[in-house]
């Protein structure tokens, strides 16, 4: 962990359509990126969620297969939410897991295939000049 980053697991880029759940109501939420404790997620409709509330995020996977985490607001901006929570019981853990592996990889060979284009763009201003 470096500067101010604080989070011990990596986060993904991962898009997918969610559920967020309190006590009180159910909302339709976008998640931009996940780890294995949390997630960013984006709230389109006007909500009363306040921070430090509990909540249960149930996320949609690719193959219809759902994710439930629960934890707690952590932070709120714009329509954006910041989400502390876990994979509940031990089969969402394993899903999760499985599928943070999956898109890690997919991340890093974006991250490398975006290195290797910067790279090429730089050396043909340098050589265009």
């Amino acid at each position: 962990m470096t500067g101010t980053e604080r989070r011990y697991f990596p986060r993904i880029n991962y898009r997918t359509y969610a559920t967020l759940v309190t006590t009180k109501q159910r909302w339709p939420v976008h998640i931009l990126d996940l780890s294995f404790n949390g997630a960013l997620a984006a709230i389109i409709h006007k909500h009363t969620l306040t921070d430090g509330e509990g909540v249960v995020l149930s996320i949609e996977l690719d193959d219809g297969d759902v994710v439930k985490m629960q934890g707690k607001i952590s932070h709120q901006k714009e329509h954006f939410l910041g989400i502390e929570c876990r994979a509940t019981g031990i089969d969402n853990q394993a899903r999760l897991r499985e599928l943070l592996e999956k898109h890690k990889k997919n991340n890093e060979a974006d991250l490398a295939e975006r290195s290797y284009a910067t790279l090429l763009e730089e050396h043909e201003k340098m050589n265009s000049e």
